[in-house]
């Protein structure tokens, strides 16, 4: 009777586990144009500050390219947040079309 109950409890601990709906972070990845970079430190600084971004996972700057990719967690940082960030380090950025 007592292996019973064991088992009845772990199968309704089971269907419970199973039933629950969990919202999962979409990894993203963004292209943003940044502009007024004219050197590898201006690339570095805002490269630092991405990096130092709550859910931004990687990230590559080139000032010749004048770009910055980002991959980020959406449920962490929005692509706004992202931009306001390359703002404040002194550069113009919009998203790359």
């Amino acid at each position: 009777m007592h292996k019973k109950n064991i088992a009845l409890s772990f199968i309704a601990a089971l269907i419970l586990a199973t039933s629950m709906v969990s919202v999962s972070a979409a990894v993203r990845i963004i292209t943003l144009t940044v502009r007024g970079m004219t050197c590898g430190g201006c690339a570095t600084r805002v490269e630092e500050a991405l990096k130092s971004t709550n859910g931004v996972q990687e990230v590559r700057v080139s000032y010749e390219r004048g770009r910055a990719v980002i991959k980020y967690d959406d449920q962490k940082v929005t692509a706004e947040k992202l931009r306001e960030v390359i703002q404040s380090t002194g550069f113009f950025c919009e998203v790359k079309q």
